[in-house]
């Protein structure tokens, strides 16, 4: 009898090593993923887009956070709130993500859905300059014109002011 508890716990232990096993396999693809989120977003299922997003963009992820700011921004979804795209927009700044760095900094420049400040959308277009990737060139040029029309009505004191906020956050950004 001893011999065959010792076989049935041999095989139960197989069993639920092998279902561990299939779990972890299966767990990605049963997590939320930013890949999910975007060809969700692509093919235009801003639903299941939305439901991928949150629970990475409440977790820090950046990028996800990028796609929630604009699905508020555009209505994509969700009924157009600035103001919570703003907020989506400024935590993935922050973050890093130089989409929402030019989003935010034209946002701050226009005051949509935050109030108008230009030293802030000096800072997050010049951000997203330095920081969009080579094959950005559309975005890099837009952050540009955006930050070029702030140049027209900011004292110099208040450019002084934001070139100097641009060097201490690309600092913060090499050194993360």
């Amino acid at each position: 009898m001893g011999g065959t508890m010792s076989r049935v716990t041999a095989v139960l232990s197989g069993v639920a090593l092998l279902l561990v096993f299939v779990v972890l396999l299966a767990l990605p693809r049963l997590l939320p993923s930013v890949e999910d989120g975007a060809t969700a977003y692509g093919r235009g299922d801003y639903a299941a887009a939305f439901s991928e997003f949150l629970p990475l963009a409440n977790k820090g992820d950046p990028n996800a956070q990028f796609f929630i700011g604009e699905m508020y921004r555009l209505g994509q979804g969700r009924k157009t709130n600035n103001e919570i795209a703003a907020q989506w927009h400024l935590k993935a700044a922050i973050a890093g993500n130089s989409n929402s760095q030019f989003t935010i900094g034209m946002m701050y420049s226009h005051g949509i859905g935050v109030d108008k400040d230009f030293i802030q959308g000096y800072k997050w277009c010049s951000l997203a300059i330095i920081r969009l990737s080579p094959w950005d060139d559309l975005i890099r040029e837009r952050a540009s014109q955006t930050r070029a029309e702030i140049l027209t009505v900011m004292p110099q004191t208040d450019v002084d002011k934001a070139k100097a906020l641009v060097i201490e956050w690309d600092r913060q950004f090499k050194s993360n």
